[in-house]
């Protein structure tokens, strides 16, 4: 019959049916298991009575091999090292939460006693917690909108690659080290949080839908539809949760289509008007060329003459621009040499060129691929860009045109060495109409947006007071017939 160190003690653990216990003696040989450590691992008080600890098979997998299973590894004074062990039995796997004491009696260690809990229920619900913790974190990521969570000071605690991209902060710049209001420009935070409070946006604790500015990490405001959350916690107000969406694309799109209804109300009138003008003009300059051929006109008739005849090529030119401006003519890509195409209008312009002592030059041309694209519009694109670019150099300078792949972009720069164009002129260069050069029409650098647009590329315009002009147009490479890009 075994014997407990003390009878106490022993009905004490032989009442516990959920922890399985062994008591060592001071040189490790077994003096007590519990009822519950003999049935649950199946093995007699007589099999195990007074023997080693080290000599019982221990049947646990662990994922630290050097630990003994049953016995402790290390000595000491006292003892509690906490583990997790694991085995399989009867066709399903256990999982144990191990625990060592040291039983001191002064300065001395009689009895070591081992515990080993199942844990099996609690460990495999905290694995389906931590899966669902993973899931979540991943659809948070994986989210192409914006997801920010802040606490009620508004520090934020969780920032996904949706909001990096849109915001232009890392998740390690934003987790921690900045409050949410940063996002926003001034007092729009402010706003916000008191439009979550309210009922009229979806109930109290609730923001829908609502269109507002966001500030990016550069100081450039973002368009955005955000939709935000009351975080509760035992009742209790724990923070906020904002899920916004980049509304720049949409807005880019509403501009364009509004444009192009514009456009097409433009066309029409603009026809009629052509229409209605075009005729008296051939007739004005006919009969402003026919008086010129007239003998005995004073030199001060000629001159009017010749002003007649300019103004009204002048205004031809502006109408031929006009209608090239309204009517949207549909894009015809066909597969081409882009570096061929730039070669033949620069040699079209080489005679301007050499008269205007401006030295023309390709760099970097490197392996250009074929891809799609119209010539017709390509080369109104580049002639346009030229002339600009002759104009701004009449005494003279350098023209340059880069190329160079990036990606699935072709990158194309027009560099002249100009004047350079003032910041509040910058910003409207692409309106229509707008122009700083005398007889300008204001419709080139509007008509080469429209073209490369339709190709489903950017341009945009760089330039510094007295340093030049740069014109960067990207186009893509991977763009099909019948595809805007």
């Amino acid at each position: 019959m075994r014997k407990p160190p003390e009878q106490l003690f022993g009905r004490l653990l032989d009442s516990l049916t959920d922890i399985f216990a062994l008591v060592l003696d001071r040189d490790q040989r077994i003096v007590y298991a519990n009822a519950a450590f003999l049935e649950h691992f199946a093995v007699s008080w007589e099999e195990v009575a007074g023997r080693s600890c080290f000599d019982l098979v221990s049947p646990f997998s662990s994922r630290q091999p050097a630990e003994g299973g049953f016995c402790p590894t290390e000595l000491g004074p006292f003892y509690p090292a906490r583990t997790h062990l694991s085995r399989e039995a009867h066709g399903k796997k256990y999982v144990y939460e191990t625990t060592f004491y040291r039983l001191l009696n002064g300065e001395e260690a009689p009895w070591t006693v081992c515990v080993f809990r199942d844990v099996t229920e609690r460990f495999v619900l905290e694995s389906q917690i931590r899966k669902l913790d993973e899931l979540e974190r991943k659809l948070v990521q994986a989210s192409i909108d914006g997801i920010v969570v802040n606490d009620m000071e508004g520090n934020v605690l969780i920032f996904n690659e949706g909001a990096a991209k849109i915001l232009g902060y890392t998740p390690e710049e934003a987790i921690g080290r900045v409050t949410a209001d940063v996002f926003y420009p001034p007092g729009i935070a402010h706003e916000i949080k008191d439009k979550i409070y309210a009922p009229d946006y979806g109930g109290v604790g609730i923001l829908e839908n609502y269109e507002t500015m966001a500030r990016r990490q550069d100081g450039t405001l973002v368009p955005i539809w955000l939709s935000a959350r009351l975080l509760q916690e035992n009742e209790q107000e724990v923070g906020i949760v904002g899920y916004f969406r980049d509304l720049r694309e949409r807005k880019r799109l509403e501009e364009e289509v509004l444009r192009n209804e514009r456009l097409a109300v433009l066309g029409k009138a603009v026809a009629r008007i052509t229409h209605e003008i075009k005729n008296p003009l051939m007739l004005i300059g006919g009969f402003a060329q026919q008086c010129a051929r007239e003998q005995g006109i004073s030199l001060e008739g000629q001159r009017k003459l010749q002003l007649i005849r300019e103004e009204v090529l002048r205004l031809e030119k502006f109408l031929g621009e006009l209608g090239t401006f309204t009517r949207i003519t549909p894009t015809q890509k066909t597969p081409g040499d882009l570096l061929a195409l730039v070669r033949e209008v620069a040699e079209s312009l080489e005679d301007v060129f050499k008269a205007q002592q401006v030295v023309f030059e390709i760099q970097n041309p490197g392996q250009i691929p074929r891809f799609f694209f119209d010539p017709g519009q390509i080369r109104q694109v580049l002639v346009n860009l030229f002339k600009n670019s002759l104009e701004a150099m009449p005494k003279g300078g350098r023209l340059t045109l880069g190329l160079e792949v990036q990606g699935e972009s072709l990158e194309i720069r027009v560099t002249d060495t100009g004047p350079g164009i003032s910041p509040e002129h910058l910003q409207v260069l692409f309106t229509p109409f707008f122009s700083t050069k005398a007889g300008g029409t204001g419709l080139g650098l509007t008509i080469c947006r429209q073209l490369i647009e339709q190709h489903g590329g950017e341009i945009k315009i760089d330039s510094e007071v007295g340093r030049g002009t740069t014109c960067l147009i990207g186009l893509p490479l991977n763009a099909r017939p019948g595809a805007p890009g």
